[in-house]
């Protein structure tokens, strides 16, 4: 069986700080990419012109037309047999086509998804966390036969398959959320075998603040709502563990018991109160000793002093998802 070949899309707008860094890395890549396309989405910085200087293709588009729809162009202007999807932010291993080549002739797949790797130039807590979140949901899968996801900083799937299941919904038209999650989902109830392959590790060069995590996790919650809403009914995959889910309730219910036992002066409230705390971070448990043992105590403690001030603003998202759904907004 001989390799599949492979074109890279690479969906960007103005990305001119991080896409040299993408480039150069996939250039290196043995055995390389049959193609290289950038997809310039509107962009008014110098994203074409550099993606030109690294013999990339470059599909500039005259205005923004968002990451779904950029990257179905790229999609259907290549010609390899397997399509990797991969951001202008994301730095690929040299051997990152091989390891996609190998996986696609040994398994009989339609895609394969690979890890954030858990180490990244930024040594801020807040980089580091986000990024270790997305590493330690995605990695959990490692083992299973088929998932429902298709992250797209690094995945891949056969030409046919992905336009057979429709590509991306170009209904998403802002900055990639959950076009990419909801293609997943797709993906998985119309039955494509779709693995994760752990030794696929890509760094993701984005720095993060506390508030941008709480701004990205409120938006995506909120995506992922009004998909989940939109798609009641049909086969359901998420990567979001079930204890984090089941956190949200939890943290709401324990503050408005704190709340309670404040205003009411009782100490049988205060002591509930703390026992939901108490649930709260056991169900957070196998997070907080993931992190624990890849960055330290400290890190940890402070994980955990921002866990539920994370979960609060996961919820609003959900709740404003819950209200708008029912004004008629489907995304």
């Amino acid at each position: 069986m001989t390799e599949p070949t492979i074109s890279v899309v690479i969906p960007a707008y103005n990305a001119a700080q991080t896409l040299p860094q993408t480039l150069e890395a996939l250039r290196a890549a043995q055995p390389p990419a049959l193609e290289i396309i950038v997809v310039s989405d509107g962009s008014t910085d110098n994203t074409a012109q550099l993606a030109e200087s690294y013999s990339a293709r470059v599909i500039a588009l005259d205005k923004n037309i968002g990451a779904a729809a950029a990257k179905n162009r790229g999609a259907a202007e290549a010609r390899g047999e397997v399509l990797y999807f991969t951001d202008a932010d994301i730095v690929v291993p040299r051997d990152a086509i091989g390891k996609l080549q190998t996986a696609f002739q040994m398994r009989a797949v339609d895609g394969v998804v690979g890890l954030l790797d858990d180490k990244i130039p930024y040594p801020d807590w807040a980089s580091q966390y986000k990024n270790l979140w997305m590493n330690f949901t995605y990695a959990r899968f490692a083992k299973a036969d088929r998932i429902g996801l298709f992250y797209t900083s690094v995945a891949a799937m056969k030409r046919a398959r992905f336009f057979d299941l429709g590509g991306f919904d170009e209904n998403y038209r802002g900055a990639s959320i959950a076009e990419d999650t909801e293609f997943g989902q797709r993906a998985w109830g119309r039955g494509a075998s779709i693995v994760l392959e752990p030794s696929l590790r890509v760094v993701h060069l984005k720095a993060y603040t506390v508030g941008s995590v709480l701004r990205e996790d409120y938006k995506r919650a909120y995506a992922l709502t009004l998909m989940r809403l939109r798609k009641r009914g049909e086969p359901f995959f998420t990567s979001v563990p079930f204890f984090y889910q089941a956190a949200v309730p939890v943290i709401y219910a324990t503050a408005l018991l704190f709340l309670a036992a404040l205003v009411l002066q009782n100490i049988c409230l205060m002591l509930v109160a703390f026992a939901g705390l108490g649930l709260f971070y056991l169900l957070n448990a196998s997070l907080l000793t993931f992190v624990h043992r890849a960055r330290g105590l400290s890190f940890a403690t402070r994980t955990a002093l921002f866990l539920p001030a994370d979960v609060f603003v996961v919820g609003l998202g959900m709740l404003r998802a819950l209200l708008d759904f029912a004004r008629g907004r489907r995304y």
